[in-house]
């Protein structure tokens, strides 16, 4: 079996290596795939939850090589989507207009409490759009609330997005 370092998920051993920056194993990176395939694939999925979809992984799976930088910006998408409510298609224009005013990152320590939620329980949402979306939603919300010694930091830094 393997045990994602990010977020905890254990799954069947693939053999499969991982290199990219997301503290992350082989096995989670792919059911990530699978998740991102399913939102490319239907355009109602995509505007409703991929942003969210990929702050909450990219969040999830600080630590490790993970840069400062992405942790930062997903951090501040989360907030957008979860506190403000900003729709999802609505949220990279704003985190670029967040990311060309930075000039240096903060470190956000990674909290001692994982979220619950894992992007296996978007998985199993297979084939139905309304399940896929509320299970993206309550992954973001769970992933934003065990970040909560960070909440007044992203809160400033996001002022005016």
């Amino acid at each position: 079996m393997s045990t994602c370092p990010g977020c905890g998920l254990t799954r069947p051993d693939s053999g499969a290596t991982y290199d990219r920056k997301f503290h992350a194993s082989a096995e989670c990176w792919a059911v990530f795939e699978e998740v991102l395939a399913v939102e490319f694939q239907d355009a109602t999925i995509f505007g409703r939850a991929h942003q969210v979809t990929v702050d909450a992984y990219a969040v999830q799976h600080a630590g490790g090589r993970h840069p400062d930088k992405s942790v930062c910006v997903h951090l501040v998408g989360l907030y957008l989507a979860v506190e403000r409510g900003v729709k999802p298609g609505e949220i990279a224009s704003r985190l670029q207009r967040f990311a060309s005013r930075m000039t240096s990152w903060p470190h956000f320590e990674v909290p001692a409490e994982r979220a619950r939620l894992t992007v296996q329980d978007v998985a199993l949402a297979r084939g139905d759009r309304e399940a896929h979306v509320e299970k993206v939603k309550a992954w973001g919300r769970d992933v934003w609330e065990r970040w909560s010694p960070h909440h007044a930091t992203v809160r400033v830094l996001a002022a005016g997005l």
